[in-house]
């Protein structure tokens, strides 16, 4: 099961302080609690309050806080284990299937190779002017 980002669920940063997250919970408890002014938020998210409040205990409390740190780390860890184990077989297919080419690529003259045409063109040139003339 997917554990729930906390920090997201008040929306701080995984360093805030104490304070910073006491003042985003009591933010969000008064836009979310039913008595509040706002009924549109309430009535449009009655879980959200539960969530709210469930966030602060647990990151008001060190030892939870620290337990919920270690959760977090392991499911990133655990998420870009499987994100590796994908780029892995999506390599695997692009090697067994390649991609068809579109068009053909057209390497662009060097500037040498214009040269000598130009200078083969005037020298056919020349020789053509000198037997026709």
């Amino acid at each position: 099961m997917m554990q729930r980002d906390y920090y997201q669920t008040l929306g701080v940063g995984r360093h805030a302080s104490q304070a910073d997250i006491r003042a985003a919970y009591i933010r969000l408890a008064r836009r979310h609690h039913p008595d509040g002014g706002s009924e549109g938020a309430a009535l449009l998210l009655p879980g959200r309050l539960r969530d709210i409040q469930q966030a602060y205990r647990s990151l008001s409390n060190a030892e939870e806080r620290r337990r919920h740190d270690t959760l977090l780390d392991e499911a990133e860890r655990h998420h870009r284990v499987r994100q590796q184990a994908v780029q892995r077989r999506l390599s695997r297919y692009d090697r067994r299937h390649p991609r068809p080419r579109l068009y053909r690529s057209v390497t662009r003259p060097s500037w040498r190779s214009l040269v000598m045409m130009g200078v083969g063109l005037a020298i056919v040139a020349r020789v053509s002017l000198t037997l026709i003339g």
